[in-house]
C-alpha cells in the first residue's frame, strides 16, 4: 500500500531558512585566540588591535579578523573607537559594579544547582557520586593552594577563576556554563586594570574551601554567601574603595608591552 507523507504537497512543514552545517571556522578560530590572548594577558585593557599586523600574524584576511573582533564587541571584551580602532576594553567603576551584579546572578545560580543536585544525590542513597561530582573544584582549590605557596601570582588567579568556570559547568546549565566563558575574562581584564598591579587574595583557598563545604552539605544559601561576600570585595577592590585586603601582587604584571602573537591553536584551558 502506498503511503502518502503528511507532509506532501500543501501540508509541507515551512521551515526558516537554514545555515548549512559546518566545522569551526577560521573565524571561530581567531575569535578564540583572541579570547586567549586577553585571558592570558598577551593583550591587556588599553591594548589597541592592529588590524594589518594580527591579521598578517595569524595568517587570515582583514575581513576575516573584522568578524572574529565584532564578536568580542559584542562581549564586551573588545571595545570600538570611531576614528581609532579597536582596544580591549578597560574597566572602570561603573561598568565593574553593573559587571558583579551580572556575575553574582549567574554563579549564585550555579551554586543553587550544585547544592540542589547534591541534596537529591544524598536523598536518594547516591552519596557516592558527590565526591566525583565535586572533584573538579577540589582539584581547582590544590592548584590554587600549589600556586599561592610557589608564589606563582598568575596561576594562582587561572585557578580561582577555572574554578567558578567548573562550578558553572556542573551545575548542568549549558546557559550558565556558556555565560561564565565570557565572564572569566572579564573578571580576568578587571584584574590587569587595577593600576597596583595584578594580584590575588592571600585568603583565595580558604574562600575556596568554605564555598566547596557549603555545597558539599547541599547548602545553596551558605555558598551564595561566600560568592556574594568574596565578589563584593573583589568589586570594592577593583573601584580602589574600602581598606586595602591582604593580596599576592605581581610586580611584573603592571604594565604590557603590547600584543605578543602566537599560531592559532586549541584552548588549553579546555578538556577533550
Amino acid at each position: 500500500m502506498l503511503v502518502t507523507s503528511p507532509f506532501a504537497g500543501a501540508d509541507r512543514v515551512k521551515l526558516p531558512m537554514m545555515q548549512p552545517l559546518r566545522r569551526p571556522s577560521i573565524i571561530d578560530q581567531a575569535e578564540l585566540e583572541l579570547r586567549n590572548a586577553i585571558y592570558y594577558g598577551q593583550l591587556r585593557p588599553g591594548d589597541g588591535v592592529p588590524e594589518v599586523q594580527v591579521s598578517r600574524e595569524m595568517g587570515i584576511s582583514r575581513s576575516s579578523l573584522r568578524e572574529a573582533c565584532q564578536r568580542l564587541v559584542r562581549d564586551g571584551l573588545l571595545t570600538q573607537h570611531p576614528g581609532r580602532g579597536l582596544f580591549v576594553t578597560t574597566m572602570d567603576a561603573a561598568t565593574m559594579t553593573d559587571f558583579i551584579d551580572y556575575r553574582l546572578g549567574i554563579e549564585m545560580q550555579a551554586a543553587t544547582n550544585v547544592a540542589e543536585h547534591v541534596t537529591a544525590l544524598r536523598t536518594s542513597g547516591e552519596e557516592e557520586q558527590i565526591p566525583a561530582l565535586l572533584a573538579p573544584l577540589r582539584e581547582c582549590v590544590e592548584r590554587t593552594r600549589r600556586a599561592l605557596r610557589a608564589e606563582e601570582v598568575i596561576e594562582a588567579g587561572n585557578a580561582d577563576l577555572d574554578l567558578h568556570q567548573r562550578l558553572a559547568e556542573i551545575s548542568r546549565n549549558r546557559f550558565l556554563a556558556t555565560a561564565m566563558n565570557t565572564i572569566v575574562i572579564l573578571t580576568r581584564m578587571g584584574t590587569f586594570s587595577d593600576p597596583r598591579g595584578y594580584g590575588v587574595r592571600a585568603d583565595l583557598t580558604e574562600t575556596h574551601e568554605a564555598l566547596v563545604a557549603a555545597l558539599e552539605a547541599g547548602d545553596a544559601s551558605t555558598a551564595r554567601k561566600v560568592l556574594r561576600e568574596s565578589l563584593r570585595d573583589l568589586a570594592a577592590r577593583l573601584r580602589g574603595g574600602g581598606e586595602e585586603q591582604e593580596l599576592v601582587r605581581d610586580p611584573d604584571l603592571l604594565e604590557t608591552d603590547g600584543p605578543e602573537w602566537t599560531a592559532l591553536e586549541a584552548d588549553p584551558r579546555s578538556t577533550p
